[in-house]
């Protein structure tokens, strides 16, 4: 089991719990946040090792929460996958500095491949 620290940003409940049992299930520690005030708390204290956050949350823009994190020292070097389930991919990658973008709904082999890839 490789225990790596994944930190979600998903405010849909659903999505969440598939996305944390998941991933747990595949030996990951996983913290997951519906907010951006939830997770900006929990990101003072420590540090993951990958981000996966949606695009669009109900108190901010994964686009600024991925930007914010690239331009911090103690942040800029950890991976960030965003996913959107409205934003075309060519656009993502253009607009954010994230270094993955996922087109939801994604297959969940997908989705771990993409993790796996950045975190080794």
């Amino acid at each position: 089991m490789n225990k790596s620290d994944i930190y979600i940003i998903e405010d849909n409940e659903d999505i969440g719990y598939v996305l944390t049992y998941f991933l747990q299930d595949e030996g990951y520690n996983v913290s997951l946040f519906p907010t951006v005030a939830d997770f900006t708390k929990a990101f003072e204290k420590s540090c993951p090792d990958l981000f996966l956050i949606d695009v669009m949350l109900p108190d901010g823009n994964g686009i600024n929460v991925c930007t914010n994190i690239k331009a911090d020292t103690r942040t800029g070097e950890i991976p960030v996958i965003l996913m959107s389930a409205h934003a075309p991919a060519e656009i993502m990658s253009k607009e954010s500095c994230a270094n993955a973008f996922l087109n939801k709904p994604f297959d969940l082999q997908v989705l771990l491949g993409t993790i796996k890839t950045h975190l080794h």
